[in-house]
This record gives C-alpha cells, sequence and structure tokens, in this order.
C-alpha cells in the first residue's frame, strides 16, 4: 500500500514540476482580428481593407488582381485583390476596396472598378511566350 502511494504521489509530483517548468508554447495563429468592417463567407480567408472614415482614395494605389470567385445565379463575385505590395484582401461585388474605390463588377476574366465615377477594368496579367530554344539532335 505504501509503494502504491508513494508511485502515485511521485506521478503527481512529476506531473505539476512539469507543468510550472516546462516552457509555454508559442501561439502560431495569429490573433483574430478585434473588427471586421463587412462580414462575408470568403473574407476570414484573405482579410479585410481597413476603411478609415474620412481618408480619400489616392490615384496612385496600385491594386492587383489575384483571383476571382464569379458571381452565380443570386449571389455576387468576389474578387480577391493586393492592394500596394503588402496588403491581400477578398472584396464582394458593389463593396468598397479602399473609400473612394469601388468593385463595381465581377467578371470570369476581369473585374470593374469604380474610381470617383470612372470605370477601370482590371484583368487578368498577360503572359508572354518565350522563344523556343531548338534541342540539338544527338546520334542519327
Amino acid at each position: 500500500m505504501t509503494i502504491a502511494a508513494a508511485a502515485l504521489f511521485a506521478l503527481v509530483a512529476a506531473y505539476w514540476t512539469w507543468q510550472w517548468l516546462a516552457p509555454r508554447s508559442a501561439s502560431r495563429a495569429p490573433a483574430a482580428p478585434s473588427e471586421i468592417r463587412h462580414v462575408t463567407s470568403a473574407s476570414g480567408l484573405f482579410g479585410t481593407a481597413a476603411l478609415e472614415a474620412g481618408s480619400a482614395a489616392s490615384a496612385g494605389i496600385e491594386i492587383r488582381l489575384l483571383g476571382i470567385m464569379a458571381a452565380t445565379a443570386g449571389r455576387n463575385g468576389y474578387a480577391v485583390l493586393r492592394i500596394e505590395p503588402r496588403q491581400i484582401i477578398t472584396v464582394q461585388e458593389g463593396r468598397d476596396i479602399v473609400p473612394g474605390i469601388q468593385l463595381a463588377a465581377v467578371g470570369i476574366d476581369h473585374v470593374i472598378l469604380e474610381r470617383d465615377g470612372i470605370r477601370q477594368t482590371l484583368s487578368w496579367p498577360t503572359t508572354s511566350k518565350t522563344a523556343e530554344v531548338p534541342v540539338p539532335r544527338i546520334g542519327k
């Protein structure tokens, strides 16, 4: 009986010693954003645009098309966009990307942005074909 009690005490002491002295594991997941302006089904995947009241849209903002989720019957389309070099967001059709720039329409291979009443088409980047290098034949 004393051996069993001593073994149980040793297990409990080892467990609590490990809990107190073991290094804490680092959190791997980033903290969830505290405020989400537009909650959509895809916005959690890529983030949301930070919309500040009263800030004007700069004409020099670089926007690049990364992905399209085209509209289906009864649902709006989405676009995955890169704003400037570091921010990637998803935007629902009809919503503001940044203040003053709206995602007006989503097509199969392009999106239409509206900046101050002017519509601009943003489509997939074109790929250029490289010149084919002839392969020398060895042995006839």
